[in-house]
This record gives structure tokens, sequence and C-alpha cells, in this order.
């Protein structure tokens, strides 16, 4: 990566932020892979195809990403990364400073941040709202747990398709059927619904991030979702899930499976309120910051 290499004089120069170019993308995933956030090259290709993938330049150079999703009402930012010799340049500020001069029409806008980057965020005005914690599951685990749907029906998204999309509007208030169109195409064979909810993934070969995670107050199949997901998925690969705080019941479920929790989020929002998550049982990855 040339930015890289750059001087610290040199990143004084101005920074410019795009959209997301097709030859960005060898970039954007160097860049989260130097960090191990297992962004594969297919969730580059997805952003960028969402178009809500940014880059930043200095002199021309490419020297950081993020992505700002517009859902309407609401917005999120994340996969802000910057190229490590550019850090402390301004680079970060203007991404998110682009990201929501993009998302200015939404009520209110968040990113989930990692722990040592929640004062960078506050700095731009940002508030803390919530934790969630990233469980995961070992091949060994999966491969070892009797995963059942038992007498629950699940069925294939696209079987519910407007039930799933009406659901969850009612749950963000915003319309977010092209990400949720785009996840369900990404893993179909993981992209399941009951009566009352729905569950998705994204992933490839040896790690699967599971969520979005919906159902309804008093859904009976919530965790039948999460078992037809798990089972249909290869059992020698790695699955990642990222719940959100309120969610006790899903945590105590995972912890009886044997997942593991090995980070935590901050959740920091800009505006007003986020919705009311205590239904959503996962959220999407791929939107640290």
């Amino acid at each position: 990566m040339a930015a890289q290499g750059r001087t610290m004089a040199e990143a004084a120069a101005p920074v410019e932020v795009r959209p997301m170019a097709a030859s960005d993308l060898e970039l954007a995933r160097a860049l989260t892979d130097g960090e191990g956030w297992g962004n594969s090259a297919r969730d580059w290709e997805r952003l960028h195809a969402l178009g809500v993938a940014l880059v930043a330049e200095v002199d021309g150079l490419a020297a950081g990403v993020c992505s700002a999703h517009d859902y309407g009402a609401l917005g999120n930012i994340g996969n802000v990364i910057v190229a490590p010799a550019l850090r402390g340049h301004g680079v970060g500020v203007a991404l998110v400073e682009a990201a929501l001069e993009r998302l200015a029409g939404c009520r209110t806008v968040r990113v989930h941040a990692l722990m040592p980057t929640a004062g960078f965020y506050r700095a731009l005005g940002f508030v803390a709202e919530g934790m969630s914690t990233r469980f995961r599951l070992s091949p060994e685990m999966h491969a070892l747990a009797p995963f059942d749907a038992g007498d629950t029906a699940v069925e294939p998204v696209r079987d519910r398709w407007e039930a799933l999309l009406a659901l969850d509007a009612a749950q963000f208030g915003a319309d977010r059927s092209a990400l949720l169109e785009a996840l369900a195409s990404a893993v179909p064979e993981a992209a399941l619904s009951i009566d009352g909810g729905y569950i998705l993934a994204k992933g490839e070969d040896e790690l699967f991030e599971l969520g979005p995670w919906v159902v309804v107050p008093g859904c009976s199949g919530w965790q039948a979702l999460l078992e037809a997901a798990v089972a249909a998925l290869p059992r020698g690969a790695t699955l990642e899930i990222i719940v959100p705080s309120p969610n006790f019941r899903v945590t105590s479920l995972l912890e009886n499976q044997g997942w593991e929790a090995v980070d935590y989020t901050l959740a920091m929002v800009h505006g007003g309120e986020w919705s009311d998550e205590s239904n959503i049982c996962a959220r999407a990855g791929g939107d640290k910051g």
C-alpha cells in the first residue's frame, strides 16, 4: 500500500473523500486484514455494490476507507480505518465527517466503536448508548454441538420475503431492503425465517458471521432460527455473532452452547435516539470502527 509509506510531512496535505471505486477493493481488504477484522473480498465487493463505501485520498493516493449506510430515518457508519502511517493527521476525521454529510437526512447515525476509538467518536459529537458482545463458536464446538431446530417450521427467507421486509422496517423504522437483499444472497443456506422472525448470514470457507437476527416480541421460535442456521453451515467453520446488550436470553443461550465472548464494541449515536433493540437477537457485522 503506497499510502502507508508516506512521510508525516506529506500526510499534512488536504484530505479528499470520494465514493469507493472497484480499483480500491484490494486496498480496503488489506486495511481490514491488517486489523484482523475478518472482512473478506466479498464483504468489500458487497459494500461497493451497495454504493455505501467511501475512500479518503491524500495527494491522490488512497489513505483510508469507511462505509455509510443510509436507511432513511437511521444511518450507520462502519469499517472506519486509516493506513497506519497516516493516522493522527485528520484522515479519520475527514472520513467520518464525509459519512455524516452523506447521512445528513437521517434522524440518527450510529457507529459501533472499538473501545480504544470511543474518544475519537465522542470528539465528533457521538454519544455512548450501549454495548455489543461478539461471540465465537470454534470449529471444534461447532462440530460437536447437536444443533436442531426441533418442530419449529423454519423456511428459506424467500418464502416469507414481504413479511421479513415489513418486520425489519417496523423494527428499525427504516428501509433496509437493499442490505437485506445482499445478505440473503450471500449465504442462502443460512438465510432462514419463521412466523415472526428471520436470520441472515455472511461469510465463506472457514469463517461465517450470523446476523441480523430479528424477531417480534413473544416469538416462541427465536432459538430455532439460530439452531437451523448453525446446522446449515459447514461444521468445520468458525462462526461469529454480535449480540446487543439488552438480549441476555441470547447471551445465556450462546454461553450454554459453547460460544466464547471474544470482544466488545460500544454503540455510539449522533443525533436522536436509535430504535429499541430488545427484539434484535444479533446485528449484522461489518460496521465496527
